[in-house]
């Protein structure tokens, strides 16, 4: 099952269509890039189930708004500190 797969349903997606796939893929690959910064190594071919829910959080939130907003977000950064603490192996 690719990311794609994983995170539609969280978001609220249940159907497929190009421009709307093109879309959340578009978010998830900001997310990627947003804990790649962060300096939390997503792979996108085996994410742990918190990085799933990270990137899920992020696609919810760029939705209605910019992706620039979320830079500071306290659950995120919650996230990308336990990612990155070694407990959840990427």
């Amino acid at each position: 099952m690719t990311l794609l797969e994983k995170i539609k349903p969280r978001i609220g997606v249940f159907y497929s269509e190009e421009k709307k796939d093109s879309e959340i893929q578009g978010m998830i690959d900001g997310a990627l890039d947003y804990f790649k910064g962060a300096g939390w190594e997503i792979s996108p071919s085996s994410p742990s189930p918190l990085a799933i829910e990270a990137i899920t959080l992020y696609c919810k939130m760029s939705s209605p708004t910019s992706a620039f907003q979320l830079t500071n977000h306290p659950v995120l950064t919650s996230m990308i500190a336990q990612g990155r603490s070694g407990k959840n192996e990427i």
